[in-house]
């Protein structure tokens, strides 16, 4: 039995995980409340509102953002409204096996809203059986640090170039996985402008409990 994840949902064993071999002809089922609305899988991708996910890493290049509203709940009260959220996908730079497991490296930094435990790979078709891995990222500096100890589930013959496609539970913009000082920047940050004749720029974040649909405010200050 696979272990829990650390961050995100625990792993869930499923009749696809029981037997790998299903998953040439039956798609590993996810979570839907897990993931934002209208989202298929397939075999070997998946679709959010029917945009494919492989297919937008393969024109945007790794690591690359989705957004789209929250799925409604089945009981929901009247002044209900989705809130934002995202999916990220990125690309296994490297795969180290040792005695105490599997880890892979990402070329993208999870933020904390990340759902680990509802990864998935994409891009191709394997009915190799699941495996917890340990994640590592070389996005940042400081990236390592931030992502040791979290956990997620993948199948066992991951490679270099494969692709994962990973739930957020917030809308999260491309800077937010490279750059892990920006996932917790909650502030306001000043730009430096590139040169005299342009005017510097202030970007006021919104806090984390802010109302879905607040953004970040930009001002240009002389």
């Amino acid at each position: 039995m696979l272990p829990a994840l650390r961050r995100g949902e625990a792993a869930v064993m499923t009749l696809t995980a029981i037997l790998p071999t299903l998953r040439a002809s039956v798609p590993d089922p996810l979570d839907p409340s897990a993931w934002p609305a209208h989202t298929e899988p397939t075999v070997d991708d998946v679709r959010v509102a029917a945009v494919s996910m492989s297919r937008l890493a393969e024109i945007t290049g790794t690591p690359c953002v989705h957004s789209a509203e929250q799925a409604p709940p089945r009981y929901r009260s009247r002044d209900w409204s989705p809130r934002g959220m995202s999916v990220a996908v990125a690309a296994v730079t490297a795969v180290r096996r040792t005695a105490d497991g599997v880890v892979v490296e990402l070329d993208a930094v999870l933020p904390d809203c990340a759902v680990t435990g509802e990864a998935r790979l994409i891009g191709r078709r394997t009915t190799a059986a699941p495996v917890v891995v340990t994640v590592e990222t070389a996005a940042s500096p400081d990236a390592a640090s931030a992502a040791a100890g979290v956990r997620m589930t993948v199948p066992r013959d991951v490679a270099v170039g494969d692709l994962v496609c990973l739930p957020c539970s917030q809308a999260v913009t491309h800077r937010l996985l490279i750059d892990r000082t920006a996932a917790t920047d909650l502030g306001a940050v000043s730009v430096a402008p590139s040169s005299t004749s342009e005017p510097a720029v202030r970007v006021v974040r919104a806090p984390a409990d802010a109302p879905a649909g607040v953004r970040s405010v930009v001002t240009a200050v002389r």
